[in-house]
Parts: C-alpha cells; sequence; structure tokens
C-alpha cells in the first residue's frame, strides 16, 4: 500500500479497525478484503475519545473509573492524613491532565472528582461518612495562601486550554492553524473571529473564549509593526491604548491601524477629528510624552509575549498559579512557616488545622449539630477550643513551661495559635531554628501530650 511504501511501516490488519463516519456501503466487504474488522464511533485512539461529543460527561467516565481504581487499593492501605493528600497530589491530580489538555472539563465531572478526592482526604474512602474539616475552597489553595495545594481542576483545565491558544498564535501558519482560521476566519494577526455559532464548533468556541484572559497576561513585543494595532493591542507598558486613552481615541479617523501603518519618520500619523479643545490639550500632551517613550520600529515580526515568567513564553503551572491567586487567603499571614518545619508531613496537617481552628474540638463538634457538655476534657474548667486545649488549659501551659525551661526560652504564650506561630516565623529565621527551634517546639508539645494520633 501507498503507507507501507512511502514509511516502510508494516499494517497489521489483524489488529486493525475500520472506522465508517456515516452510512459507507459495502463496509464489510471492504473490511473482509483488507482482513481488518468494522468498528464503530464513538471510540478510543491512544486514550482520546473519537467520534465523541466534546461536551458529553461519558467521555471522562474513563478517567473516573481510573481514580476508582486508585482508591480502592489505597483503602486497603493505613495511610496517614499526610499520605493521603501525598497520594492527591501526586496521583489523582495528575490523572485527569491529558485529558484536560483536549477537552473542556464540565461541572458535573469537576463535581464528581472533587468529591472522590474530598472524601479520600478527610477519611480514606469515598463511601464513607465523615466530618469534612475545612471547605474545599480553602483546600485547593495554594498552601502559601492557606490551602493544601490540591488542585483546582477548573483553573488547570483553562490554563491546560490557554496553550492551545498561545500555540495558534505561534503555529497559525502551519497545517492545523491554517485549518482553523480557514474555518472561523480571522480577527486580526493574532486570533480568529469569536464564534458564535451554536453547533459543531463548542470545542474552539471554549478554547476561543480564553482570548481576553491570555491577552490579560501577555504584551505584543513590536519590531516591524504590522502586525500589532496601535490602539486595540496591548503593545505599551501604560497598556491598551483604547482603554487608558478612551477620549483620545473617540477622535481618531483610523481606530484599526497598525503601529507600521502610524508610525512616520517624523514621528506619528495619528489623524484626528477635528481640533482639540483648550481642556484637552494637557491630556493629549500626557499622550504624545508616553508615545515619546517607544523606540520606535525595527526589522523582524511582533510577537506575543507572556508576563507570566521571565523568558516570555507562556507555561501551564505558572498561568495556574497566576489565576489561582484570586483564591488567596489571608494573605498576610505566614502559611508557609507550618510547612517548612522539618516534621512528618501529617503533623504539618495537624498545625494547619490548628492554625484554621478546624479539630474537631467540643466547640467545632457542637456547631456542627452535636449536643456534648461545653467544657475542656482535661480540666474541665472552661470550653474546649483550639486555643484553650492546645496552648491556655492548665494542663498543657505546664507542659509548655516544661519544654521552654529544657530549651532555655522565656516565653509568654499569645492568644491565638496563629499568633504562635507568627511570632515564631521572626524568631527562628534559621533553617536551623526552623527544624528545631519554635515551629517544631510547638509540634512536638502537641505530640508529647499525644494529642496528635
Amino acid at each position: 500500500m501507498l503507507f507501507e511504501g512511502i514509511s516502510g511501516l508494516y499494517i497489521n490488519w489483524g489488529k486493525s479497525f475500520l472506522y465508517p463516519i456515516n452510512d459507507v456501503p459495502h463496509m464489510n466487504l471492504l473490511a473482509s478484503i483488507l482482513g481488518g474488522e468494522v468498528g464503530s464511533l464513538p471510540t478510543l485512539y491512544l486514550g482520546m475519545p473519537l467520534g465523541a461529543n466534546s461536551k458529553s460527561i461519558e467521555i471522562w467516565d474513563t478517567v473516573i473509573e481510573k481514580c476508582e481504581k486508585k482508591l480502592a487499593r489505597w483503602k486497603t492501605q493505613y495511610l496517614s492524613r499526610g499520605g493521603r493528600l501525598t497520594l492527591i497530589n501526586t496521583v489523582l491530580d495528575a490523572l485527569p491532565t491529558y485529558m484536560m489538555s483536549l477537552f473542556p472539563i464540565p461541572a458535573g465531572v469537576i463535581k464528581r472528582l472533587d468529591r472522590i478526592r474530598r472524601n479520600f482526604l478527610w477519611h480514606g474512602d469515598k463511601e464513607k461518612k465523615g466530618y469534612h474539616l475545612v471547605k474545599w475552597s480553602s483546600v485547593i489553595c495554594a498552601k502559601k495562601w492557606g490551602g493544601l495545594g490540591i488542585k483546582n481542576l477548573k483553573i488547570q483545565s483553562t490554563a491546560l486550554m490557554m496553550k492551545w491558544l498561545w500555540k495558534f498564535t505561534k503555529e497559525n501558519h502551519l497545517l492545523w492553524g491554517r485549518v482553523i482560521k480557514a474555518k472561523y476566519e480571522q480577527e486580526d494577526s493574532w486570533m480568529t473571529k469569536e464564534v458564535n455559532t451554536p453547533y459543531w464548533v463548542s470545542l474552539w468556541r471554549s478554547i476561543r473564549s480564553l482570548w481576553s484572559e491570555l491577552k490579560t497576561q501577555s504584551r505584543i513585543k513590536v519590531a516591524n509593526g504590522n502586525k500589532t494595532r496601535f490602539w486595540k493591542d496591548n503593545w505599551h507598558e501604560v497598556g491598551i491604548m483604547e482603554l487608558v486613552f478612551l477620549d483620545i481615541f473617540n477622535l481618531v479617523l483610523h481606530q484599526q491601524n497598525t503601529i507600521a501603518e502610524m508610525r512616520t519618520c517624523d514621528g506619528w500619523s495619528l489623524n484626528f477629528r477635528r481640533h482639540f479643545n483648550d481642556w484637552e490639550v494637557q491630556r493629549v500632551a500626557d499622550f504624545l510624552n508616553k508615545l515619546n517613550q517607544f523606540p520606535g520600529v525595527q526589522a523582524g515580526e511582533d510577537h506575543l509575549w507572556w508576563q507570566g515568567n521571565s523568558k516570555g513564553i507562556f507555561k501551564v503551572n505558572a498561568a495556574y498559579k497566576i489565576m489561582n491567586q484570586s483564591n488567596q487567603q489571608i494573605a498576610n499571614w505566614p502559611w508557609k512557616q507550618i510547612w517548612r518545619i522539618k516534621v512528618p508531613h501529617k503533623v504539618s496537617i495537624f498545625v494547619w488545622l490548628l492554625a484554621k481552628e478546624a479539630t474537631l474540638t467540643v466547640d467545632n463538634l457542637m456547631s456542627r449539630g452535636m449536643t456534648l457538655y461545653s467544657r475542656c476534657f482535661l480540666c474541665k474548667e472552661t470550653a474546649e477550643t483550639d486555643n484553650h486545649l492546645f496552648l491556655h488549659c492548665p494542663f498543657t501551659a505546664h507542659l509548655w513551661r516544661i519544654i521552654l525551661n529544657l530549651k532555655g526560652i522565656a516565653w509568654t504564650m499569645p492568644g491565638k495559635i496563629t499568633e504562635a506561630l507568627s511570632s515564631w516565623e521572626g524568631t527562628c529565621s534559621h533553617a536551623k531554628d526552623r527544624s528545631s527551634g519554635g515551629g517544631r517546639i510547638f509540634i512536638k508539645g502537641v505530640q508529647k501530650k499525644k494529642l496528635i494520633t
């Protein structure tokens, strides 16, 4: 055959399938001649669904099944919460990545995967009922913003889809780029027109809808100025000219011109509709001063420069971090202090729960609807809260005095656990102090009291 003659590869027809599109006559006869079998769409090829609706939840069933198979093996092991978090971050978060790089993930699939990860984190069994100690929107934040660093699948899907937009701006001269341009038409030098057709275009419509987000994160590096629109594109350090100088933009005749069309040997050809009023002169002067900062056009092609790193190249992980910053929790509190201390992972998570005031003390159990005696289990003197039980209970305070005396530290215990960790952030500035000093003292004190299991 032609393929074998050109490539030198041999087709194993005994393992091959023929997939007809629509109604193909004599398909069985053709298959018998070639020696293959007749298949039907949709099907999987190299893990990618072919012939399926990209918005269908069913194409994600294989991903969900893989997650559940992993859980079935893990549930037979006695894993700490730290071990479960590690498995979520390294395995469960990675399983949907390939599919998310091809198709936008539906909200229903995110909900199912979140439920699997959430249940496994808190009680190790996707079916078992139990308390979820911290709301999921906090858990999926980065550790430095007060979360556990579990992936936000919606943001991860957005970052992976934006990668296709970035590739299109760089590779629209290749075959796949030319096909996209021919089908959807070019809006400008960088992107196709916005897709409004309701049928058969949902995949590119979903990807194209992220163009405004990618433009926000990018700037255009101007060379010859042929591809960059003066007023519409983000090429100047002040931002998009149309938005920054809207009053002047409304006076311009040629609002779609490129930089090359507006740049002359003597400066700029702006072509206003009318003369300026007295109160507009200063505004125009400010505008011209900004333009004077532009060094001028030069040889070469204009190109898109992503502002997420120093190389100007789009990276999915960096884009995820940028978009996930909107979920930040208490930005001015040193959450990293918890994770820098060299202790078992399960201990760090326990201290994280203490900082969130989320352990199952009596006050938290009562807030969840349980009827209990509102007194500390140890001293029976006051209400049992995280701050009381681990800092101010007479039994705990006595233990603190012993440990601090052994370390030769004079310390006045703060009112809250977060205040204690914040103060240790300042006093334990060296790595040696962080591994054996204040933060570790707190955790070891809790461990010696046998409050961590």
